[in-house]
């Protein structure tokens, strides 16, 4: 299956009916039935139902291989398998609808933004996007004083 190749952060908006429009540039592989799930931090990952099956085989094999407690292979199931919900996007408007629970789980309110990222979607409050983006950008910070004089990310060639 092919990862969806549009990444990025987009506005979008929850309705008073709690439809999300999902940006008709990332409708060509969004389409038809979804699965919508609880996120990590507080926002929900939406994937195609494909992908969904297959994120859950991964974690199965995986959390054998690296001898994950039983404790913590309930939580992962808990987390993103009791509150996954299957959605249709409507092929005319791209709007999809959100889950009570799930609305209240993210905090959606009318502007929210889908994030496309690493073959899912997410779909954030923009005010905790903001806080969770601060976060990201001060370990991010990090990452650069670290590689900084060893790495040149835009050039094939060794650094200057």
């Amino acid at each position: 299956m092919e990862i969806n190749p549009k990444k990025g952060t987009l506005e979008s908006t929850l309705d008073d009916k709690g439809r999300v429009v999902i940006p008709a540039s990332l409708r060509d592989y969004y389409s038809g039935m979804l699965m919508i799930t609880r996120g990590v931090e507080h926002c929900l990952w939406v994937m195609t139902t494909a992908a969904y099956e297959k994120f859950l085989e991964k974690f199965k094999k995986e959390s054998k291989e690296r001898n994950l407690s039983s404790e913590e292979i309930m939580a992962f199931y808990y987390q993103h398998e009791s509150t996954a919900q299957s959605v249709e996007i409507d092929p005319k408007t791209g709007r999809i609808p959100i889950p009570a629970v799930l609305r209240s789980y993210a905090n959606l309110t009318k502007d929210c933004l889908i994030v496309s990222i690493k073959g899912h979607l997410e779909i954030w409050n923009a005010e905790l996007n903001k806080a969770f983006m601060d976060e990201v950008q001060a370990i991010n910070k990090n990452i650069h004083k670290k590689l900084f004089g060893q790495i040149n990310f835009f050039s094939d060639e060794g650094q200057e």
